[in-house]
């Protein structure tokens, strides 16, 4: 069935966590001209790590205490976002070797990263392995692999 076109324009939800003083947004309490001025350079991201801590204080509130929550790197793995939310989840998944370095360098522990995903290469698999992280296996072939890496590898643990 063919509808009509509408002309209405859709709208964006309300941003209502970030309030405008002076006719400036500010961003945990610093105007955005501000943040601009410091970055040195436009377009940037910032992210204000109270709302973050909120946003995950929130959705434990509402699910049962047995639920763990895993933050999936790759909808957005700026360092600094995952090294906060380190702190706040029980988990951290990567797709990737990048991801992976981005994990640890957060400071979650390796047996709570758990990397997920079609196609990881004899590299990764052997850079998962050499970290000690769960890897979440795709196919027969892949395990296969990662046991072949698993019996070479030479694991250090602190």
């Amino acid at each position: 069935m063919n509808r009509p076109m509408s002309n209405a324009r859709p709208t964006h939800a309300p941003m209502t966590q970030f309030p405008v003083v002076n006719d400036a947004l500010q961003v945990n309490g610093v105007p955005l001209t501000e943040l601009a001025r410091r970055v040195g350079r436009t377009p940037f991201y910032a992210y204000d790590r109270s709302l973050i801590t909120q946003r995950v204080e929130l959705l434990r509130k509402h699910l049962p205490v047995a639920v763990h929550l895993h933050y999936a790197i790759k909808a957005n793995p700026m360092a600094e976002v995952v090294r906060h939310l380190a702190a706040l989840m029980d988990g951290l998944d990567v797709a990737s070797a990048g991801e992976l370095r981005i994990a640890l360098a957060s400071g979650m522990n390796p047996g709570r990263i758990s990397f997920a995903g079609p196609g990881k290469t004899d590299a990764e698999l052997a850079e998962a392995v050499a970290a000690g992280i769960i890897v979440n296996l795709e196919s027969e072939r892949e395990m296969e692999r990662i046991a072949a890496l698993g019996r070479t590898a030479v694991r250090v643990r602190a």
